[in-house]
């Protein structure tokens, strides 16, 4: 059998818009009824897609108002970004 595969992606968006649900959604597949705000989560979940076996980790970042600076730790070894938004928000 083939290693498992290991990519990190980082969860990104103002306060209050869902990031951690979604999250949790795909990681645990329960959906939170009650918000606690976030300050960073890490989770884990190992599944398989087109035959290969993957670990994917998914950072839940708290909420900001600004990414023009981000961390290191949400920049280096990255695979990739879910920008989370509300529709509902009128922030710019």
């Amino acid at each position: 059998m083939a290693p498992v595969k290991h990519r990190k992606i980082v969860m990104l968006g103002y306060p209050s818009v869902g990031k951690s649900s979604l999250a949790l959604q795909f990681i645990k597949g329960d959906f939170p009824e009650d918000y606690e705000p976030t300050l960073e989560n890490n989770w884990s979940k190992t599944f398989v897609m087109g035959g290969e076996e993957f670990e994917l980790e998914v950072v839940d970042t708290a909420g900001q108002d600004e990414y023009s600076l981000l961390p290191q730790s949400f920049i280096v070894g990255i695979h990739g970004y879910i920008v989370v938004y509300s529709v509902a928000c009128s922030r710019r």
